[in-house]
């Protein structure tokens, strides 16, 4: 990557226009952010457009004047209209070379050749046009202090001119310059109060794709623990049970080496079609993940495991997909829980409805045994994350003999 292209991306000033944007994009996470950034593609062209199309107004008169003052008697006269070009080009130069660096001694730099060549009484006055241009990109470039300064400075000579003076040509320059100033501070408030309206929106539009991001890598954090906790705590109990069997009872041991596989290849798939979602495969799976009909072969699964458990299924109809997903993920978890920290203890599982909720309750019996609160961990952490994406609640609750897992998910009730 460039140098240019580096500094860029991370949204810094790269010799560009104040006030201005770019395309830059920064890709986070498989998704595309814009990002703020001070310039823009039109912009610079625009701004030297008007630079080039004054500095040939500007020569226009320079020449004209000059032409017509050659047959004057007076031999000073022809220098009249070269010092008017010189300065008006100078202002041009002095905006299109430093406007970059320093917007705000620009516009005084200019200010002060324009007025110069103002003075020299060409009409119409464009050498007047660097300045205006000068104004404005101050004022974007939040200069305005010196924006404003310049002004005032021109207005008081503009004023001196009009009021002092009594010509009508020289008092309709004063009023002219005064109006194409206000011009110049009204295009410049208006282009800087866009150019902030366009940066909070591109914040905004960022913070929400960071956000949308986080979300996302936190969906995956959790689905690839509840997959690989749970498989892995089935793999290590079967692996157990079949080391202790082996010998007394090799067909023991090959019922739980062929769970074994089945819980492997499932947590593989599982795993693939998280990844799948992940990188955005057109093959990876619709459904975020198992339904409450994947319940059933889950709680005999545990139970191959010696585990003793029950369910009790009263969700019916069945509520929304994420609903479902939440309720099995959660149920999973506390069943891998009970099995590593309380084994032996017998768990009951209940699903039901109450008004505008679903609830889910898993509790683990182990009596004779002092149970504890539990500590927080990336199980824990992830049920209560799926509960409160949806507006739900997880609660646990210390028993005097075992655990409780409570989850509360509001749903919109069917009319009847």
């Amino acid at each position: 990557m460039p140098p240019s292209e580096a500094v860029a991306s991370r949204g810094e000033h790269v010799g560009l226009l104040p006030g201005e944007y770019t395309g830059r994009h920064a890709a986070g996470y498989g998704r595309t952010v814009t990002r703020p950034v001070a310039a823009g593609a039109r912009g610079p062209h625009r701004v030297l457009g008007s630079l080039v199309l004054s500095a040939a107004l500007i020569a226009l008169v320079a020449v004209t004047v000059v032409r017509n003052d050659l047959g004057s008697s007076d031999a000073a006269t022809p220098w009249r209209g070269i010092a008017y070009g010189l300065l008006g080009i100078g202002a041009v130069l002095v905006v299109a070379l430093l406007r970059r660096r320093g917007p705000g001694p620009t516009v005084a730099i200019a200010g002060a050749l324009s007025l110069a060549a103002w003075f020299l009484n060409p009409l119409p006055p464009f050498a007047l046009l660097p300045f205006a241009i000068a104004v404005v990109l101050a004022l974007v470039a939040d200069a305005a202090v010196w924006a404003v300064a310049s002004v005032a400075l021109a207005w008081t000579v503009a004023l001196t001119v009009v009021f002092l003076n009594a010509e009508s040509v020289d008092a309709a320059r004063g009023f002219g310059t005064m109006f194409l100033l206000v011009l110049a501070l009204g295009a410049g408030g208006f282009l800087r109060s866009r150019r902030v309206r366009r940066a909070e929106e591109e914040r905004q539009q960022a913070e929400r794709a960071r956000a949308a991001i986080e979300e996302e890598r936190l969906r995956i954090a959790r689905e690839l623990h509840d997959v690989l906790a749970h498989s892995l705590s089935s793999i290590t109990v079967q692996a157990g049970v079949g080391l202790h069997l082996a010998a007394d009872r090799p067909e023991a041991a090959t019922e739980a080496l062929e769970t074994i596989r089945t819980a492997s290849r499932e947590a593989l798939d599982e795993v693939r079609g998280v990844l799948g979602v992940l990188r955005g495969e057109d093959a990876a799976p619709l459904a975020p993940g198992p339904d409450l009909d994947a319940l059933g072969p889950l709680v005999e699964e545990v139970r191959r495991s010696g585990a003793r458990v029950s369910l009790d299924d009263r969700l019916r109809p069945r509520p929304a997909v994420p609903v479902q997903l939440a309720v099995y993920r959660v149920v999973q978890e506390a069943l891998t829980n009970a099995r590593r920290h309380a084994p032996g203890a017998a768990v009951d599982i209940v699903l039901d409805r109450e008004p505008g909720a679903v609830t889910a309750v898993v509790r683990d019996r182990l009596p004779g045994a002092a149970p504890e609160a539990p500590v927080p961990g990336n199980g824990l952490t992830g049920m209560r994350e799926r509960a409160t994406s949806l507006g739900g609640s997880l609660d646990l609750r210390v028993h005097d003999d075992g655990l409780e897992v409570a989850l509360r998910v509001p749903v919109r009730e069917d009319p009847a």
